[in-house]
């Protein structure tokens, strides 16, 4: 004890330096910094990729989409930019890195060459081109020696740079994968050279399942010695809330509301092209007439106006559409408007035509019939509506009664060899017209229904985070649904694309529930219920899938020698099938670069014997992928290279070295960027981000 008080002086003058260091540490803001994580989006080889950089690029996207769309990127498609930026910027970095590398430069010489020269690039050329297309170097050196224009220079030096010597990483690359004569005459022999042959197929099913045992030995050793067979990557099995954003009934009559509010506007319009870009019209302007069968269902109702007559605002396919028939000419033809339901031709399909032939004469409604009995599904979703037809578009019995009935009329059923069919003609006419279709697609409201759906799913995160998430799901009345997510592979079954969702995933543990994800039609919440590392999957896992392999192993061994067994004895081909009860297949002028064989499918083993094996002369057994074979030649012809013409000499370089260069390039650029060392701080810097206090709104 006495030991003890002693100490305390050194306990407190210690505990004082502690705190005054803590002190120190904080007015330093060093903790912010080791709370903050990594300061850049990541590194690759050492040479970071800074925020700056990265936001830059895909503020370049993010301007491309609202120039191509009139939109700003909804949050996933701006996800779906951000892992395009990284791509790009890890690729860049590396190839610059590996330019430097190989010692590609481009000197002081060759950039003014690019400027003033003979031939100065492309860009330099285009900003100074004259009307007749000559270059105006006057212009040109005015701009170079332009104080103000200094900025401006240095950054196009660095851009005329960082091309060239782009281009000379591209001329090392394709003179290293120069195309051979030699490769040259093995694609003209194989694309020309040609085999006629019969063979005789063994299914692989031909040996039975109870003929093959497989021990747990031989499950064990096939899985060890192929292991490679069974990776996966790491993947997430979460449950999900989903709320859907659609448009209400609220919606529906809001948009109807407003299109109807420019229905006299749209009547007096004089440029109407001009009117529909405007009013930003999902439908595009048409300036040309359409004959009746080239009209679409949705603007039939065109044929029912007078011209310069607007339709009342109408519904089809969730978008809003008001027609304005502009003008009309007399048509080639007579069309007619039908509906038809098409039935089965049996006794079943003649005793339903004719009750619902009465029940619509009794005031039931064809339409709704068709959806429910047509067996013609093209035309039963839209309760049976063929559009305006001729007469060459039906068999004359049918035409003929069709176009000699009166519009309203409902026809007795006529049966043919395509069906039973039961016809109401609609409408007659012989008119082409020209028209305009104002329509607006039928959206949620943002403020309205979109914002109560993200209140409530608000909600839902915030009671799911304190009291359970299915059990809140289960107290709220909210469907629970499950997905699996695997990394690097932005679709998810039931959910479609969505890097959104991968990206929150990323930073999830066991038992986490995310933050309110919004993708383009809904607000997810999930929670996390397995995390499936990387790796080998589990033999218990892929027990049965590696016992189906070395089944087929055994079976493809087993009827190999058996089939080499039958041929000991000496037999033709056709003794062959005639003792084994098969039948031999013709496989004609089969090109040696082929891998498939007709009738039997891609059986690359095949067609090679089928170039190898003497003409006339039987097989040995051959294992392909499904079946083992017995083949003889009967003719075949082997191209000569000598025969080639210089334009096909020519075609085949470009079209081989073409295939080389994107082969190259793309292993080239994988095998590049595995043998970096890339460091990816982004999933650190998300969860670095702060995330505003949730709860119930």
């Amino acid at each position: 004890m006495q030991k003890l008080r002693g100490g305390t002086k050194y306990i407190i003058w210690i505990l004082i330096l502690s705190f005054g260091l803590l002190w120190v540490l904080a007015d330093t803001q060093v903790f912010d910094a080791m709370m903050a994580g990594p300061q850049n989006m990541g590194e690759v080889n050492k040479e970071p990729i800074s925020w700056a950089e990265f936001n830059q690029r895909v503020n370049l996207y993010t301007e491309q989409h609202r120039e191509r769309t009139g939109a700003s990127p909804d949050s996933e498609v701006r996800a779906q930019y951000e892992e395009m930026a990284w791509d790009e910027l890890v690729v860049d970095k590396i190839l610059k890195q590996k330019m430097h590398d190989m010692g590609i430069a481009v000197t002081d010489s060759e950039l003014i060459e690019m400027v003033t020269g003979d031939n100065p690039d492309p860009f330099i050329r285009q900003q100074f081109t004259r009307e007749d297309g000559t270059l105006d170097r006057a212009a040109l050196q005015n701009a170079i020696e332009a104080p103000e224009n200094r900025e401006i220079w240095i950054m196009i030096e660095q851009q005329l740079r960082e091309q060239r010597r782009q281009q000379k990483l591209n001329q090392y690359l394709e003179a290293s994968l120069r195309v051979s004569d030699f490769e040259i005459q093995q694609h003209y022999k194989g694309q020309n050279s040609r085999a006629d042959f019969r063979y005789v197929r063994f299914p692989f099913s031909d040996v039975s399942r109870d003929e093959i045992e497989v021990s747990d030995s031989e499950i064990r050793s096939f899985y060890r010695n192929n292991e490679h067979r069974f990776q996966r990557s790491k993947s997430w099995q979460f449950s999900y809330v989903s709320f859907d954003i659609s448009p209400t009934a609220e919606d529906t009559a809001r948009t109807l509301q407003a299109m109807e509010e420019m229905r006299d506007a749209f009547r007096e319009a004089e440029d109407v092209e001009s009117f529909l870009s405007q009013n930003y019209s999902e439908t595009d302007y048409y300036d040309s007439f359409l004959r009746p069968s080239e009209v679409r269902r949705e603007h039939l109702r065109a044929f029912e106006l007078d011209i310069d007559e607007v339709s009342e605002p109408f519904i089809y396919r969730n978008r809003a559409h008001m027609l304005r028939l502009l003008e009309e000419r007399p048509a080639d033809q007579t069309y007619t408007r039908v509906r038809q339901i098409r039935l089965s031709a049996d006794d079943e399909g003649r005793q339903l035509a004719s009750d619902l032939t009465d029940r619509i004469r009794d005031g039931e409604s064809f339409s709704r019939l068709a959806e429910n009995y047509s067996t013609h599904s093209g035309s039963a979703e839209h309760g049976g509506d063929m559009g305006y037809i001729t007469r060459d578009d039906k068999p004359e019995a049918r035409a003929n009664a069709i176009f000699n009935a009166s519009p309203g009329t409902l026809l007795d059923p006529m049966e043919d060899e395509d069906g039973i069919f039961i016809y109401m003609v609609v409408d007659r006419t012989n008119r082409d017209i020209r028209f305009a279709d104002l329509s607006q697609d039928i959206e949620a409201d943002p403020f309205e229904t979109v914002q109560m759906l993200a209140n409530d799913a608000e909600d839902f995160q915030y009671f799911a985070e304190a009291d359970g998430f299915r059990e809140e799901a289960e107290r709220s009345g909210y469907e629970v649904n499950e997905a699996v997510a695997t990394e690097g592979n932005p679709f998810i079954s039931g959910l479609g694309q969505s890097r959104m969702i991968l990206n929150e995933l990323a930073t999830m543990r066991r038992g986490d529930i995310s933050d309110v994800i919004e993708t383009e039609d809904r607000f997810l919440i999930f929670r996390v219920d397995e995390v499936i590392p990387e790796g080998t999957r589990p033999l218990d896992e892929v027990r049965s899938q590696v016992e189906s392999l070395v089944r087929d192993q055994k079976r493809k061994e087993i009827l190999t020698q058996r089939v080499n067994e039958m041929l000991q004895e000496g037999m033709s081909l056709d003794e062959l099938a005639a003792q084994q009860d098969k039948t031999i297949q013709e496989a004609e002028r089969v090109r040696l670069s082929s891998a498939t064989v007709p009738g039997a499918g891609r059986e690359p083993k095949v067609v090679g014997a089928a170039f190898s094996v003497p003409e006339g002369q039987l097989s040995s057994a051959i294992a392909g992928n499904n079946a083992v074979f017995v083949l003889t030649v009967d003719s075949r012809r082997m191209a000569d290279p000598g025969d080639m013409t210089t334009a096909e000499r020519r075609q085949i370089r470009e079209e081989l070295q073409q295939r080389k260069n994107t082969a190259f390039g793309d292993v080239w650029t994988e095998r590049i960027k595995h043998d970096a060392d890339i460091r990816d701080f982004r999933t650190q810097q998300r969860m670095a981000q702060p995330q505003a206090p949730a709860g119930p709104m």
